[in-house]
Parts: C-alpha cells; structure tokens; sequence
C-alpha cells in the first residue's frame, strides 16, 4: 500500500477570516504551509477552533506580516520530500521564481512553496532547480493549494472556498 500524505498550503490571507476557518474546518490534512500575508488571520483562526489543528503548522511571516517574529523562510522534510517554503517577496518573484527555484535547488529542496503574487503557479524542477508551486491567494481567487505525496512524489492541486 503506499505511503501518502496531503498537505495544505495557504497564502495571502488578508482578512479573509472566514475562508481560512473554512479551509481548515473541511480539508483535513497532514501538514499545513502557511506562506504568510495573514499570520494574524491563521492565530486567530487557530484560536477560534475548539480542538487544536492535528498536523504540524509550518509557517513564514510575509511582508504585511509586520511585528511577527516567524521567520522569512523555512526548510522542513515530511513525507519524504524536503519542502522549502517562504512567502517569496525576497526572491523577487513578481519577476519570475526561477531565482526562488534555483535557491531552494542549492538547499537540497524538491519543492519550493511561495505565495505573495497571489497567482497559482507550478513549475517542475529543471537540473538542479526545486519544483516551485504557489496556491494563489484566499483573498483574491480564494484559492489555496493542496499536495499530495505519495511514496515521496507530489501531485499539485488548487482548490477554492465556496461562496457563502
């Protein structure tokens, strides 16, 4: 049988409170990258559950994430893929992600996940550049990212909240 996870990515909150608790009510998950732009919305959503979200939360403050202390940027392993993940504005990526892929290529990555454009994106590693995937913005699109992994490969995925 093989080994899979599901990990949730999410970006560029900006106050959409409600869509965030949305997410994190209906798509359960092994993992959550917060990619920042929200980190006060993710708190509180976090404090308004009434059970603790049960998978670890990997999280990075963006550049609206003013006063937060969360780091810029992060590399963990789960589920036999090693994740770069950062909210991508000291990478230029308004420009293009291939210095971000590049980047988190040289760290030993295979994806790097990002957010700030607010705009899905996915492009598959050339040479030694990680894979890049960006899961849109819940505010514009409300759209989140979900990947699957499965005996160490990813499937990348979007999905959207559903109007109320």
């Amino acid at each position: 049988m093989p080994d899979t996870a599901k990990i949730l990515v999410i970006s560029d909150v900006h106050g959409r409170l409600r869509d965030l608790r949305w997410v994190l009510q209906n798509e359960p998950a092994d993992a959550l990258f917060f990619l920042g732009d929200g980190l006060y919305d993710l708190d509180t959503a976090l404090e308004l559950r009434k059970t603790p979200l049960p998978c670890p939360v990997y999280r990075v403050r963006g550049n609206c994430d003013v006063g937060y202390p969360d780091p810029a940027e992060g590399l963990a392993p789960f589920a036999g893929v090693l994740f770069f993940y950062t909210h991508g504005h000291h990478y230029g990526v308004k420009m293009g992600a291939d210095r971000l892929a590049e980047t988190a290529g040289a760290r030993g990555a295979d994806v790097a996940l990002f957010g700030h454009t607010h705009v899905r994106e996915l492009q598959r590693g050339a040479g030694a550049a990680a894979a890049v995937f960006n899961p849109g913005s819940l505010r514009d699109g409300r759209s989140y990212g979900v990947v699957t992994v499965t005996d160490g490969v990813c499937e990348f995925g979007w999905k959207r909240v559903p109007e109320f």
